[in-house]
């Protein structure tokens, strides 16, 4: 349940604590008082998108504080989103004038959707004019599962569905990869043959231009070879030479390291003539080798020419990709009857669990067709008739393969049409206090805020709703805003908005009205703003009835 609601410069509100306490709060209050506003911040806390603003442009931003008591069975929630859980939760919005907003659940920052999520389970809001549960669907599957405790059934629907939904998704893919033309796969394997036969390697190229210019070069690479031979090999040779030096340094000491420099040249030097020799001998001239390498090296310059890249490995990757598409077109009616066969079978199982879900939905459709029609009839809608028809469709959707209405009559022989053409303000009124009145048994949810869920009832009717709001109030607290006198005296507490003007402006303030207030607010409703004894009596017999 809420235990208070803070709220600090949102619009009229500059500064309203408000205790509410267990059991039938009723809030009324001059139109324009500020009640929606109240409710508006209370909704901004439970998640609602920023739509209104401060007016006072010298404050930075609005905070709306709540404190939610909260029992274990929430615990889930806490751990699921890493929140410390207490029984005294304190959620926080904060909204700067830019309309962005930071939320906070006991002192930890949050997410919008977070806030959302948290406020599903601790309060229920039914707007003044809203309706949503007679217009939409999503809603009125929601009742239903609710009343037929079939969220279990609906959980396992869904997760039957979500692998229906990724198999047939599967199968979209598998004919766009697979669907080729015989040309299509005849070319393919052209590219494949073509790129198969050249045998191609990693860095082949760059070995092959490596030898050509060895080929191509002979002559001049013998006389590069032999003229070095002679400057370090002969008696005045590099080699010779050095030699010489490491000897006369070697008498010295104080010529040590030069000497070890001196002994790492000459071992430099001798390698260098080891490998020249080697490429000497190794070298002869051979036009039919020369001819062959740049053949080969044409093949490989014309196939990357042909096919846009630029090196061999690019080459391999894209045959490597082509003899896929092949393996993948060879294969394509195979695996388009697997993934068939797998559809086939999971629809199957997913008509099944609809089923299972529809009947469990079915079994309560005629005690809340009984239940609901009682309750009109004690609101003064004798002749009135409820029901809610499950059709079965083709498709699957996230709430199962039926679509659903819900039909009403309030006047004898009248046809059932669905409740959105047919119903007026205080039909609907009544025929959405009695489905509240029903779910509220069932509901997760420990608090009900009615926004004038009233409208277009008066008299003895508005006493009867009254009373089925005490009711609800007994295992679910209650917070009704209402004008009706007769709700009004029903309530355990009475919050009322006032507003004042003064030099700085207009605010509105929520007061608790003790007894003697009460009957002054209650007889005001009866009445008008003047007050008459009759009135005032007539207020004392409501609050004692």
């Amino acid at each position: 349940m809420i235990k208070s609601l803070q709220i600090q410069n949102y619009a009229l509100l500059k500064d309203v604590c408000i205790n509410f306490m267990d059991g039938f709060t009723v809030v009324s209050g001059e139109t324009g008082a500020g009640k929606s506003i109240m409710l508006d911040a209370l909704s901004l806390l439970l998640g609602k998108r920023v739509e209104r603003f401060s007016e006072d442009k010298n404050t930075s931003k609005s905070i709306i504080e709540g404190v939610f008591l909260i029992d274990s069975s929430r615990y889930q929630f806490f751990k699921d989103n890493d929140l410390d859980f207490d029984e005294e939760t304190v959620v926080r919005r904060e909204i700067n004038q830019n309309g962005k907003s930071r939320a906070f659940i006991n002192d930890t920052p949050v997410l919008l959707n977070t806030l959302t999520a948290f406020g599903k389970q601790v309060v229920e809001i039914h707007a003044q004019h809203q309706s949503v549960l007679l217009k939409d669907e999503d809603a009125q599957f929601k009742l239903i599962d609710q009343l037929a405790k079939s969220e279990k059934e609906l959980a396992n629907y869904q997760h039957e569905l979500k692998g229906y939904t990724r198999l047939k998704s599967e199968l979209i893919t598998i004919k766009k990869s697979g669907s080729l033309s015989a040309a299509e796969l005849e070319f393919l394997q052209y590219q494949f043959d073509e790129l198969n036969t050249a045998n191609l390697l990693v860095n082949e190229k760059e070995e092959l231009e490596q030898q050509i210019s060895l080929l191509e070069n002979v002559d001049g690479i013998a006389k590069a070879i032999s003229e070095s031979e002679f400057l370090l090999n002969n008696e005045q040779g590099i080699l010779t030479s050095i030699s010489t030096i490491k000897r006369q340094l070697l008498e010295f000491d104080s010529f040590n390291e030069i000497s070890e420099r001196v002994e790492s040249l000459l071992i430099e030097l001798n390698d260098i003539n080891v490998e020249l020799s080697d490429v000497n001998n190794k070298l002869e001239a051979d036009p039919e080798e020369l001819l062959r390498l740049n053949n080969r090296l044409d093949i490989l310059n014309n196939l990357l020419q042909k096919h846009r890249k630029q090196f061999v490995e690019e080459l391999i990757d894209f045959k490597d990709e082509v003899e896929q598409k092949i393996q993948i077109s060879s294969s394509f009616d195979l695996q388009l009857k697997a993934k068939q066969s797998e559809i086939t079978k999971q629809l199957s199982v997913l008509k099944i669990s609809s089923e299972i879900l529809t009947k469990k939905r079915i079994k309560v459709l005629e005690k809340l067709k009984k239940e609901i029609e009682t309750h009109l009839q004690n609101l003064g809608m004798p002749y009135a008739q409820f029901q809610v028809n499950l059709k079965t469709i083709d498709t699957f959707h996230q709430n199962g393969n039926t679509d659903i209405t819900f039909l009403f009559s309030a006047n004898k022989g009248s046809a059932l049409q669905e409740v959105s053409k047919v119903a007026s303000g205080g039909e609907l009124s009544r025929l959405m206090l009695s489905i509240k009145y029903i779910t509220a048994q069932s509901s997760k949810v420990n608090t009900l805020v009615f926004d004038e869920i009233d409208t277009g009832v008066s008299g003895e009717i508005a006493s009867l709703m009254g009373d089925m709001m005490l009711e609800i109030s007994k295992t679910n607290q209650l917070v009704a805003i209402s004008h009706l006198p007769q709700i009004a005296s029903k309530a355990n507490t009475h919050l009322k908005v006032v507003k004042t003007v003064n030099r700085k402006g207009t605010i509105s303030d929520v007061i608790v009205l003790n007894k003697e207030q009460r009957i002054e607010e209650i007889a005001k409703l009866l009445s008008g703003k003047k007050l008459t004894k009759a009135a005032i009596d007539n207020a004392v017999e409501l609050l004692n009835q």
